[in-house]
């Protein structure tokens, strides 16, 4: 049946020919559909709440529930979000499994947004999800340095609060401005621990402080006293102690009975009334830092006024987790089509009006996100400016200098992160992002002179080692394998290489790519025709030894071998410790003693021409200490008294791919195939985050060699 007006004509083919009135028609009448759609939709679209996540626990030390509905009250106060209020749904993880209850958010298509959770590792275990699922997750509160570095760029993962990179920053800035020249640190082997682990010793080297104890104890750990003895051995001026309240005790009384002039200082972890209680009138006196709001917000002041007591310390961070989290839905009211991932980039990211945490200010800023342009957002904890680079982390971050007073915390003085302003954009990176000062490149004057080997060059042999063991250690395969490859493909044949890898990765149960290893997202399977000389449990120091002396036994078939004329390249990527390399769980070590002996015996027996060591551990300037024969060339990622980090994380596999040393020495390779080793030098040592590239040499080395014609057969 044809609607009134429509004329047809049906020729041969079938066509139908409609006149214009007909289609007029048809169009007013498809408008007419679409706008009462459209109408109705809107109706119910207005009525409906715009509904937030909450996957923070409701009970505990750190009080989350109360900032976040003085936020949400504020925000519905002032219209909500184009007239629609704001709902928390809150799932609280101190009774429940967080990784479940994050699911169920992700399985909630009225849920984009959640903030939370509190914890580092749950951080790391829900984000995959979110960023596949294109949900938003903002974390008031977790606070490990690698969150930043691995989930950075992608646009879904944001915290309210900086890492705890900052706050190690801020420490060191406490004990340089008091004189400090010496601290040992004790952290807690944690995810919270791990960040003060990891950056304690950049600082150090930064200001001028030694370390020259750093070490990480199991919560509640019966050898704690003794870890503590062993810290003042080394007469520091203070020990950082990176504790929650009891081993903080722990660690004060064990000072204190040694009769030991060092001092205590603390993180947030252990400023909890249980170290009051805990210790007594021991506690008077004791000082450490927590996170605070900018005291210039008056956020502090107007929480006591309203509640009668002082907020957490991640009260203001929370409170501006709903705040970033309103801003970003009333940007999708804006702008429907854009994904959440550049709304909430658009939301931190804007210029314009400076807006407050308050009613007012956050009337202005939804009005403004709505109709005008994008306002500078200034939170409860201060100005929210993000990392420009990777996003995630704000630029700068307050910390309260607290101390025990009369049984109380009492603050000494709030600094700030980054010697920022809420009046002015500063623009630029977070603590995590940090890179060592070129001023504190090598500069001995091996690495100045001029050299040329008198004996010609007659061929080339490599070494290459990966011995870690685990998944967890997937990087330091990778890192050893993505090196092979290089070589492999600048000409060197397998005859010429011995690749000791301990190579449990590709098949472990964890591996969901099985029998595959790639150093970079996506990338090739590295294992893939790579020919192993030595792995499992034959990868071990003493096989090290062998291979590099020349030592042929039953269980050390392959061997170096070399002569004067040839130029040698050692590449290792491991976890290491002071004076040493750890090969596979640990019960092997290759130490500093060891280092040099093997160095040694090679020169004594005219074992090379040249070699050029690539060591790419923790401490592992600490290897390299006594070694004097000449000829080496020795370079690695991190100096002495600090460890290095991982650098790219795969969020597919969950698991680091990489080492920041390892991964700035390729990258750069391959840009310039004509860099010499002393150009290769700076050109990494100001890519690596997080410590200080070291090179030595021990003279008699040609650092004008350019590197891949010196790592060529």
């Amino acid at each position: 049946m044809l609607l009134p007006g429509i004329t047809r004509s049906i020729l041969s083919n079938g066509v139908i020919f409609i006149n214009k009135k007909t289609i007029l028609l048809i169009a007013l009448i498809l408008a007419l559909l679409a706008a009462g759609a459209w109408i109705g939709y809107t109706i119910i679209h207005a009525n409906t709440p715009v509904r937030i996540g909450v996957l923070l626990p409701m009970t505990g030390d750190v009080e989350f529930k109360v900032p976040l509905e003085w936020a949400k009250d504020t925000i519905n106060s002032q219209g909500g979000i184009a007239g629609r209020p704001v709902e928390l749904v809150y799932k609280d993880t101190g009774s429940g499994n967080t990784t479940r209850l994050g699911q169920e958010f992700l399985n909630d298509d009225s849920i984009r947004i959640v903030i939370g959770p509190d914890k580092s590792v749950d951080v790391f275990a829900l984000a995959p999800g979110f960023i596949a699922k294109k949900k938003v997750l903002i974390s008031p509160a977790a606070t490990s340095g690698d969150i930043l570095r691995a989930f950075g760029k992608n646009g879904y993962i944001w915290r309210t609060v900086e890492g705890d990179v900052a706050q190690v920053k801020v420490i060191l800035t406490i004990l340089k401005g008091k004189g400090v020249t010496k601290i040992a640190l004790l952290a807690e082997n944690s995810t919270y621990g791990d960040t003060f682990y990891d950056w304690t010793g950049f600082f150090a080297t930064e200001y001028g402080i030694e370390v020259p104890f750093i070490r990480q104890f199991d919560a509640g750990s019966p050898t704690l006293e003794a870890d503590v003895t062993e810290a003042l051995k080394t007469n520091p001026d203070y020990i950082v102690a990176v504790a929650w309240p009891q081993d903080a005790a722990t660690i004060k009384r064990a000072i204190d009975r040694s009769g030991s002039r060092t001092k205590l200082f603390l993180t947030d972890a252990a400023a909890k009334p249980a170290l009051i209680s805990s210790l007594g009138a021991a506690a008077e006196g004791l000082e450490g830092t927590g996170p605070t709001a900018d005291p210039t917000t008056g956020f502090t002041e107007a929480y006591e006024k309203k509640f009668g007591y002082r907020p957490a310390d991640f009260a203001a961070p929370t409170y501006d987790a709903l705040l970033i989290a309103a801003l970003t839905e009333a940007r999708q009211e804006r702008a429907p089509f854009e994904s959440l991932a550049d709304s909430v980039h658009e939301v931190v990211f804007g210029e314009a009006t400076v807006t407050g945490w308050d009613a007012q200010g956050i009337r202005t800023a939804l009005q403004d996100t709505l109709h005008g342009p994008m306002p500078w957002i200034t939170g409860a904890s201060g100005g929210l400016e993000y990392d420009e680079v990777l996003g995630v982390d704000p630029i700068a971050s307050y910390y309260a200098n607290w101390q025990v007073n009369n049984g109380t915390f009492r603050t000494i003085r709030v600094l700030d992160s980054n010697n920022s302003t809420v009046t002015e954009k500063i623009g630029g990176e977070s603590a995590g992002q940090s890179r060592a000062s070129a001023g504190l490149m090598s500069s001995s004057s091996t690495l100045t002179v001029t050299y040329s080997a008198p004996v010609d060059r007659t061929n080339f042999k490599a070494v290459i080692v990966g011995p870690s063991r685990g998944w967890s250690n997937y990087r330091h395969q990778a890192d050893a394998l993505a090196v092979y490859t290089l070589l492999r493909q600048n000409g060197v044949s397998d005859n010429n290489i011995i690749l000791m890898v301990y190579d449990d990765v590709p098949t472990v149960p964890e591996n969901p790519l099985r029998g595959d290893i790639h150093n970079i997202p996506k990338g090739q399977n590295i294992r893939s025709g790579a020919q192993a000389d030595y792995t499992g449990a034959n990868v071990t120091a003493a096989t090290f030894g062998n291979v590099m002396t020349g030592t042929r036994t039953e269980f050390t078939p392959v061997v170096l071998e070399s002569n004067a004329s040839t130029d040698v390249f050692v590449y290792i990527a491991s976890h290491g410790s002071p004076g040493n390399i750890v090969f596979g769980t640990g019960n092997s070590l290759l130490t500093t003693e060891d280092f040099t002996a093997l160095t040694n015996s090679m020169r004594k027996d005219h074992q090379y021409r040249q070699i050029a060591f690539f060591v790419d551990t923790c401490f592992g300037e600490s290897m390299a200490t006594n070694v004097t024969a000449p000829g080496i060339l020795y370079l690695t990622g991190a100096a002495k008294n600090e460890p290095s980090l991982g650098a790219t994380y795969d969020v597919d596999i969950r698991q680091w791919l990489s080492d920041e040393f390892t991964s700035g020495v390729i990258t750069t390779l391959q840009a310039d195939g004509n860099i010499t080793f002393r150009q290769l030098y700076p050109e990494v040592y100001k890519k690596v985050t997080g410590s200080h590239v070291r090179m030595k040499s021990t003279g008699k080395f040609d650092i004008d060699t350019p590197v891949m014609q010196y790592l060529k057969q």
